[in-house]
This record gives C-alpha cells, sequence and structure tokens, in this order.
C-alpha cells in the first residue's frame, strides 16, 4: 500500500496568511508598504516556526554566522529596494506613462494575476541570462553562495541583483497602466513565494507544483550540478514550462556552487565586492565564479 507524502503546510498556510493579511490591510486602507513590509515579516516568523519545529534537512537549519550574514544582506536589501522603487518611479514620472497604458482599465480582480505572470515572464529571462556567466553571474553568484536552503538565506542576494531584478519585474507593469494596488498585491504574491521557495520545510505541494512555485522545484534550481539547475521562475513555473526548463520530480543531492576561490559563504563583504573582482577561469561546464 502507496502512502501519499505530505502535504507541505508551511507554504499552503503561507499563501493563506498573507491572502488575510492582504485582505485587512484593504479593508483598513493602509496602504502598499504596510502590505509588503507587514507581509514580509508575517511569512518569515511563520516560516521560522516551522523550519524550527519540522525542517525538511537538519542540516540545513541556519547556524548563528548564517543569521548574520542574512541580517547584514537583508539591511542592505532595504536600501536597494528603496532605491529601485525611487528609480522605477521617477522613470515612469519622466516618461508620464503611468495610467495611460493598456492595462490601466483591467478590473483590479483580472489585474493582479496578469501583474504576477508579467512581472514573473522579464525576471524569467533576467535570471536565465545571469546564469550565462561573466559580470551578471557574478552578482547572482552571491545568492546561490550558501549550501543549504532556508527561509532567511533567501536575503542573501546582492543589492544590484535586487535592483535589478526589481527593475525587470515592475517597471513593465507601470508603463503598462498597472494599478498601484494591482502592483503591490502581485507584489505580495511574490515576496511570500520567495521566501516559499526557499524554505526549508517538509512536504509537497502535488499537482499545485504545476501553478505555482515551491521549494521543492527551487532545489533544483539551487543544484550544484548546472545541467540540473532549472526552474528559473520563482513564484510561477509558467514560463519554465514554456521554455523547456520545467524540472519537477526528485531532490539534488547537494545545493550551492562549487568554487573555491570564491568567498566563503559566510563573508558577507567579501560577497558584496565579489562582483568587483575578476573571473576566476572555471569549468566551461559550469559558469564561472
Amino acid at each position: 500500500m502507496h502512502t501519499l507524502p505530505p502535504l507541505n503546510w508551511a507554504h499552503l498556510g503561507a499563501l493563506l496568511l498573507a491572502a488575510g493579511w492582504a485582505a485587512l490591510v484593504l479593508q483598513l486602507h493602509w496602504g502598499s508598504m504596510p502590505l509588503l513590509l507587514g507581509g514580509l515579516l508575517l511569512v518569515l516568523a511563520w516560516f521560522a516556526f516551522w523550519e524550527w519545529r519540522w525542517p525538511y534537512r537538519e542540516d540545513w537549519r541556519a547556524q548563528p554566522a548564517d543569521r548574520r550574514r542574512d541580517a547584514l544582506f537583508a539591511i542592505a536589501l532595504l536600501g536597494a529596494d528603496a532605491l529601485a522603487d525611487l528609480l522605477i518611479r521617477g522613470l515612469v514620472m519622466h516618461l508620464n506613462a503611468h495610467g495611460a497604458g493598456p492595462a490601466a482599465a483591467l478590473p483590479l480582480w483580472l489585474a493582479v494575476p496578469f501583474a504576477a505572470l508579467l512581472g514573473e515572464f522579464g525576471d524569467y529571462w533576467l535570471h536565465r541570462l545571469k546564469h550565462r556567466g561573466g559580470w551578471l553571474w557574478r552578482v547572482h553568484f552571491v545568492h546561490h553562495r550558501p549550501s543549504a536552503l532556508n527561509v532567511t538565506n533567501n536575503f542573501t542576494t546582492h543589492p544590484l541583483d535586487l535592483l535589478l531584478r526589481k527593475t525587470v519585474h515592475v517597471l513593465p507593469l507601470w508603463l503598462l497602466g498597472f494599478d498601484p494596488l494591482a502592483i503591490a498585491l502581485a507584489g505580495l504574491f511574490s515576496q511570500t513565494q520567495s521566501f516559499a521557495t526557499h524554505a526549508n520545510s517538509r512536504g509537497t505541494l502535488g499537482w499545485l507544483n504545476y501553478l505555482i512555485g515551491s521549494a521543492e522545484l527551487h532545489r533544483w534550481h539551487h543544484s550544484v550540478n548546472v545541467d540540473e539547475a532549472l526552474n528559473f521562475g520563482t513564484a510561477l513555473p509558467l514560463w519554465d514550462q514554456l521554455f523547456g526548463t520545467y524540472r519537477r520530480h526528485g531532490a539534488p543531492a547537494r545545493v550551492g556552487v562549487i568554487a573555491p576561490q570564491a568567498p566563503a559563504e559566510q563573508d558577507t563583504l567579501g560577497l558584496l565586492l565579489h562582483p568587483l573582482r575578476r573571473a576566476v577561469p572555471g569549468p566551461s561546464v559550469q559558469p564561472q565564479a
């Protein structure tokens, strides 16, 4: 008799938690900043509890040195996120483009999923480009440096990486005329998915893996074997499915990158400076560190 694997209740619960938070914020008219910041803190605390109580892998638990690195990167990312918002809004105002695009007439219930899909489209292709090597890979390498996946090392991302990613993800939505609330709600979904796909949480999403990103799918992306490192979409797998980079079943034996000459996992300053260093020659089968 075959037993079904347990569901990833941590992931499903996080989506429900984010939806409930969004409903409360809309009811109280609090705006996009409380929506996103409050949603981040709630989801982070939620996954931290599940990782403590029911981890997917014991050896992926964050150590004190990992927490310090992740906290420092989180602070740097807050600054990068604010800068990205200023640049995007400034460019949109300069072009006098917002509100004039075809998406302006969409009702909110339709605008939110469309914004999530279109935002992920640009992010998908940028992500693939990063993995081709060169300077973009050295920027993105920072995110792949940890040899474990958990909710806090989702923060281990170079500020330049976030700046590029948010610009590609959000700027087209503003230029197409999406309502700011629709952009914020789609952003809450993408943000929740980003933490869920990195969480060290047990279980499967089953057939939902064909509809939304999951930890099961994203672990493949972090495989040390570049032939396995597919699933470039994070929040949604649609573009991977359409462009032949979708991988579902099983799990990688090891995550991270093999780069002996690169900064150590906990070397925050070294990782921040990594994009400025010259590329170290490496095997042609994997991007250079």
